[in-house]
């Protein structure tokens, strides 16, 4: 019969019964020459982190109590949780609720949270006005998306509205949006050419509406783009 694993909670409940203890050894792990064994009577106890041994004063012969060992934990949990933040920025950048939502789906639910993310906001690591011109310029320059899609997903990544809308501004003018939709519908002319002439206007509305162009804008625009399918 196949033995089920035990939690890190299971384990780390474990752990504390070894204690109080003093530290017996401390290790640099195979996989891993930042990372530290603790041992308490000979006895594995935890994993660690060179900042958590640093910044507690780990070393050999100090007495582990049950609260320092909770500390511990705590501590390792931060180091983990910013180690985590710093992969998924090293990939794209991320709102701060992005990286707090993903935090807490990662099972990183302490206070610490939004204590680390302020520091990453003062570090400028990461910037939800700079996230959303980015996010912003590359959803409308490679999925022509227009400003009502964009600002949806901006308010859904946690962005607010004031700062929505200045970056909306900034990187939407109405000929970047002419030009916008007249390259989406060259892409879709043959579809909409097999289209009939009476339907067109409405599909085509339909099409623009889905990817988040105002319909102030779609109808301003809706003669030259039948025009265009009419070619």
């Amino acid at each position: 019969m196949k033995t089920k694993r035990k939690s890190k909670e299971e384990k780390q409940e474990e752990a504390v019964q070894l204690l109080p203890a003093p530290v017996s050894d401390i290790q640099v792990q195979k996989k891993n020459s930042h990372r530290f064994s603790l041992f308490v009577d000979n006895q594995f106890l935890i994993g660690i982190s060179e900042s958590t041994l640093t910044n507690l004063s780990l070393k050999k012969g100090v007495e582990i109590t049950p609260s320092l060992f909770w500390e511990i934990v705590e501590a390792e949990e931060q180091w983990a949780a910013r180690e985590y933040f710093f992969r998924l920025l090293s990939r794209r950048d991320h709102s701060r609720k992005e990286l707090r939502d993903k935090a807490y789906k990662k099972g990183y639910k302490g206070n610490f949270i939004d204590t680390l993310l302020d520091e990453f906001e003062q570090k400028e690591y990461i910037d939800d006005r700079k996230f959303a011109v980015k996010y912003a310029s590359d959803k409308f320059e490679f999925n022509n998306w227009g400003p009502y899609k964009i600002r949806t997903q901006l308010f859904k990544k946690g962005v607010s509205k004031p700062v929505a809308e200045q970056v909306l501004q900034q990187v939407f003018d109405e000929d970047d949006i002419r030009e916008s939709m007249i390259e989406l519908v060259q892409k879709k002319k043959r579809k909409y050419q097999r289209a009939e002439p009476e339907k067109r206007k409405k599909k085509l509305f339909d099409y623009f509406m889905r990817k988040g162009y105002d319909s102030e804008y779609i109808m301003k625009y809706m003669d030259e783009l039948l025009g265009i399918i009419e070619e």
